[in-house]
């Protein structure tokens, strides 16, 4: 396995001092999973980094079915990929291009959408397989403007706690075979996403033990189709099960969103892990690649990354 560390093209790489490979090689880390947006990416960025993670959009199917919210262009994009169907793949088909410069195994992709006035709440519109079946032709019409209909690099699907990709169990995964039309894709299992999706996630033992369970009962083809794991633990039941629950109400949208991102964070903890237990978890996963993603924490992700990168071989 290959050890990654999560940064961003909008971090500075001074972060990383003078030295930055002799930095992360003494880390125990391979290199950088980059967080990539629609501008060029800096050289700097492309010297250290081994994959990338593309672009997110939360409520990209208010675009695509043609009812964009009233947002500047700047916030749409990040919000919707765009404000029609034909901006929703440019904007989606100009990230692969930007981050093609980095020459990159694969390029992580969330596959999730959360309607954003529902966004404080428990419920949302939207099913699983709605959103699969969305996002896969978006992405069909996406890789057909590429040659030989395939993406430059491999599109790994990214579960979430939010309508889509979720991979409690193997039915998306299904969907999505059925559903794309081109060969050059995988998934990333999110662990600590995946802990989002779960109750009873109180404590690290709790998520170990979960996520253990499940990823037992993948099939070989599905533990074939991982090909890299995010990997933190969130252990958020608590809060999740006790926020207080609110729509979108007259305020606009831009506040309302803004909001939202320490209610996402209380969901979404990006903890390192500290108990040696989680390395079952990769021991049945056997990915290819695994990204330390611990942005969130306190601590600082250099000083976390060593904690948890210190449990595996």
């Amino acid at each position: 396995m290959r050890h990654l560390l999560s940064y961003s093209v909008y971090q500075d790489m001074g972060f990383f001092g003078r030295t930055p490979e002799a930095l992360l090689k003494g880390m125990g880390c391979d290199g950088l999973e980059m967080l990539t947006s629609y501008d060029e990416v800096p050289d700097a960025h492309c010297a250290l980094s081994v994959s990338v993670h593309l672009p997110y959009a939360t409520d990209w199917m208010a675009a695509w079915e043609g009812r964009p919210y009233e947002m500047d262009g700047y916030s749409s994009k990040y919000y919707m990929f765009g404000r029609s169907p034909e901006e929703v793949v440019s904007n989606i088909s100009l990230a692969i291009r930007r981050a093609e410069k980095a020459s990159p195994p694969y390029g992580v992709m969330h596959l999730a959408n959360a309607d954003i006035p529902y966004m404080r709440t428990r419920r949302f519109p939207r099913t699983d397989q709605e959103v699969i079946s969305a996002f896969s032709e978006v992405m069909n019409r996406v890789a057909s403007g590429f040659t030989d209909g395939e993406p430059p690099f491999r599109i790994l699907f990214e579960n979430l706690w939010w309508p889509g990709l979720r991979m409690v169990d193997e039915s998306g995964l299904r969907l999505l075979e059925r559903s794309l039309e081109f060969s050059n894709w995988g998934i990333c299992l999110d662990v600590g996403h995946l802990m989002n999706c779960l109750p009873g996630i109180r404590t690290e033992s709790d998520g170990i033990e979960a996520v253990t369970r499940i990823v037992s009962g993948y099939g070989e083809d599905t533990l074939d189709r991982i090909e890299t794991v995010h990997f933190h633990y969130s252990a958020s039941s608590d809060y999740r099960d006790s926020f207080e629950e609110r729509m979108l109400g007259d305020e606009p949208i831009s506040d309302f969103v803004r909001g939202l991102y320490p209610h996402v964070g209380s969901i979404d903890q990006h903890k390192p892990f500290s108990d040696p237990g989680c390395a079952e978890i990769l021991d049945i996963l056997k990915p290819e690649y695994v990204t330390h993603e611990m942005p969130g924490s306190e601590t600082g992700p250099l000083e976390d990354f060593i904690k948890q990168r210190s449990l595996l071989p």
